[in-house]
């Protein structure tokens, strides 16, 4: 009997001790999730403004190149080489118009997603935003990040108490490592372009970028699909478990498509950084994160 007593108290300390459910779990399309993702997501952009536009001048169009005469004593004679086969008294043709400016909102920078989970996972988004921030303000760019030890990151971040922190460190080195060797840059933006078989084979270079991570860089390219892409996105939907032919669908796609539109772009945080170094803790997910969540999950793990 005191054996059996000891067995059920350690159970329920154990059950007590169990950690608590992922906040990125995945959950099931149905209709209450969806209008509770929906939802959560106005609640976090109502604290994000709308991002100003990226204006791009274009590059300067370059002269074409006159065909050489000849020689000299033919351009002597016909008068003007840049007007000699033009008509007697004809007007000189119109010089070409410089594009214009294009102006654009922000992408997804698919190198901060990759950061944003590798610190995140099992955390609020909150600590991702606050790693993104120290990294930026500490190192000049993502090449001196790159040749930077994983012990100093750990160090940079250490009052944050993320679990796993120097495991974390290794594992972001060597994923923006092998992305450089792999990009001869640190940078993701081909991914957009790139289709689905090639982003495997991608992947497949990179073992680096950790089986959780490549999954969420995946289901953000499918996410970006179905809120921006001006094409039919209806095997976007499909790839997500949604199903285009539901009015119910169409109209939260419509409605998400609506809400995300000022911003170009999904955003890995949830509001103004946290005060004195601290973790933002206003919204638990950012909506990238929210959204995620509804995108088929892993091999061997179920929906919420």
């Amino acid at each position: 009997m005191a054996t059996k007593k000891k067995t059920k108290a350690a159970a329920k300390k154990a059950g007590q001790d169990a950690a608590p459910p992922d906040l990125r779990d995945p959950l099931e399309p149905k209709p209450a999730n969806l209008t509770a993702v929906l939802n959560a997501v106005k609640a976090v952009l109502a604290d994000i403004p709308e991002p100003e536009p990226i204006v791009e001048e274009p590059k300067p169009v370059e002269p074409a190149e006159a065909d050489a005469p000849a020689d000299s004593g033919e351009v002597a004679a016909t008068g003007d080489g840049d007007n000699a086969d033009a008509a007697p008294g004809a007007a000189p043709e119109p010089a070409a118009e410089e594009p214009e400016p294009v102006t654009r909102l922000p992408q997804l920078d698919f190198v901060d997603a990759l950061l944003h989970l590798s610190f995140s996972h099992g955390l609020p988004c909150g600590y991702g935003q606050e790693v993104l921030r120290r990294i930026e303000e500490s190192f000049v760019d993502r090449n001196e990040f790159r040749v930077t030890e994983a012990f100093e990151v750990e160090e940079l971040l250490r009052d944050l108490d993320i679990p796993d922190l120097f495991d974390r460190c290794l594992a972001v080195r060597d994923s923006i490592a092998q992305i450089y060797n792999d990009q001869n840059g640190v940078h993701l933006t081909f991914l957009r372009d790139a289709s689905i078989s090639d982003r495997n084979m991608f992947f497949q270079r990179v073992p680096a970028v950790l089986p959780h991570v490549q999954k969420f860089l995946t289901d953000l390219l499918t996410l970006e699909e179905i809120c921006f892409s001006e094409k039919s996105t209806v095997r976007a939907q499909q790839r997500f478990g949604l199903d285009p032919k539901n009015a119910a669908v169409k109209k939260w796609v419509d409605e998400l498509r609506a809400l995300v539109k000022p911003y170009g772009h999904l955003p890995l945080t949830v509001g103004p950084d946290g005060k004195s170094g601290k973790p933002s803790t206003k919204h638990e997910l950012s909506p990238a994160c929210l959204l995620a969540r509804l995108a088929p999950p892993a091999k061997g793990k179920k929906r919420a």
